[in-house]
């Protein structure tokens, strides 16, 4: 801070009647944690008693290597990648998710998802919002739709909607206020020395909230709406950075070494098993962010070496989570849906890669709201586009709402206070796959 803007501040301390609370609530900017705290809201209530956990596959999983994969395709659509049979009916997946392959008649998968929008932020956009790209409004995402949707209590600071590691640009909160913004935690839950950054405040930031309330006092009441919804997120904000138990969320080292090992000792694996320890302690909506799936070369080696391959942490990772919800009886609360902006084109490029292809990708779905065992839409022989049942993302979209129990005819309003209905109009929710 320069000399001016320091003489500045010192003359509104001096005149507490005028004080300038948005100049002291932006210096509390010193402390990166309040700001994704401000979204902290409560989850288990009546009305939104189920959460998600969306395992998102950034860069655009090719549905032809993992949940559409055609063995009797030539070699070069293919690719050299192999496929086993699925426990679901005429249903292959790669031969690298023999785990999954054993779990697919416990889940629901869309096969026939097609979108005109082959950029990867458009695509993104389409998929997260539920929504095509507008030049007036960014929409929000389902995290933060759900969220805004919880009605705000003083004893629950627990944010409704968190991301690992951090959010999509289009996973974020539109045109809602920052409170549906989502809590990014900005660390490798797989790292030896995890912790959500300034998660353990320092000293000054319970000095400078504390004298923020001390300079409130002299304002009186009655206080201002704006007011008392700023005092109540920056209580939320208190609680979650003081209160062990709250911390505690988010301590894998409380888990047994064995869990770990069996979600996989890698980014993948232990952030879906954090999503669980999240879900289970109330968040509503937890996105697990998994980039590098943009495989225009070499897309047989990127996907099954390195550490850790991509196809086996997946089947490590999403077997362990759905076998882990069931025994703790969370599959009729939690939903968990696997997707990725847009599929991969048919045909292997020169390059060994598959580029964007928008026309046809798949999706996996399992536990609250779905039904087990069940397959929408089919793909022609070559996985180009859908020839039975076509869904589109907004389609997709409203059935993950429905599914999670929420009312699709609700409106959102904008700044500007235009409502907006939470699904475009039109947008029909998948009821073959709705329990």
């Amino acid at each position: 801070m320069n000399e001016a803007n320091t003489d500045k501040t010192m003359s509104r301390a001096h005149t507490p009647r005028t004080f300038d609370r948005r100049y002291f609530l932006s210096s509390l900017g010193a402390f990166p944690l309040l700001p994704g705290l401000l979204s902290a809201r409560p989850v288990a209530s009546e009305k939104s008693p189920r959460a998600l956990i969306l395992l998102w596959m950034d860069g655009g999983m090719s549905h032809l290597d993992t949940l559409d994969c055609k063995p009797q395709a030539p070699p070069d659509i293919r690719g050299t990648l192999g496929s086993v049979r699925s426990s679901l009916d005429g249903v292959f997946v790669s031969e690298h998710w023999p785990r999954i392959a054993a779990m697919m008649d416990q889940c629901s998968l869309v096969r026939s998802i097609t979108s005109p929008e082959g950029n990867h932020d458009r695509g993104s956009h389409f998929m997260l919002t539920g929504r095509r790209p507008s030049q007036v409004l960014t929409y929000p995402s389902v995290g933060s739709v759900l969220g805004e949707a919880v009605e705000l209590e003083s004893d629950n600071p627990i944010p409704p909607y968190i991301a690992i590691p951090d959010a999509h640009r289009y996973a974020r909160q539109g045109f809602l206020p920052v409170a549906s913004a989502p809590f990014e935690l900005s660390a490798d839950p797989s790292s030896p020395d995890f912790e959500v950054k300034d998660l353990n405040p320092a000293p000054a930031m319970d000095r400078a909230l504390g004298l923020l309330e001390t300079v409130d006092q002299l304002d009186g009441d009655p206080r201002s709406a704006s007011e008392v919804a700023r005092d109540h997120f920056l209580k939320q904000a208190r609680y979650l950075s003081f209160e062990p138990e709250l911390r505690a969320l988010f301590d894998l080292k409380t888990e047994k070494p064995e869990l770990r090992q069996r979600y996989g000792r890698h980014f993948f694996g232990q952030s879906c098993l954090l999503a669980r320890r999240l879900v289970e302690g109330g968040v509503g909506t937890v996105m697990v962010r998994y980039k590098g799936w943009d495989h225009h070369r070499g897309i047989a080696r990127e996907m099954t070496y390195g550490f850790p391959p991509k196809l086996p942490a997946l089947d490590e990772a999403i077997s362990a989570l759905y076998e882990d919800l069931r025994q703790r009886e969370l599959l009729d609360k939690v939903l968990v849906v696997l997707a990725s902006e847009f599929g991969r084109t048919p045909r292997i490029n020169p390059s060994g890669g598959r580029d964007h292809w928008s026309r046809a990708s798949s999706t996996l779905l399992f536990g609250a709201g779905t039904k087990r065992g069940r397959v929408v839409g089919e793909t022609d022989a070559r996985g180009e586009e859908p020839i039975a049942r076509p869904v589109s993302p907004q389609d997709l979209y409203a059935t993950i709402l429905q599914a999670l129990g929420a009312d699709l005819e609700r409106k959102l309003v904008t700044a500007d206070g235009r409502p907006i209905r939470i699904v475009e109009e039109g947008a029909a929710p998948v009821a073959e796959i709705l329990a």
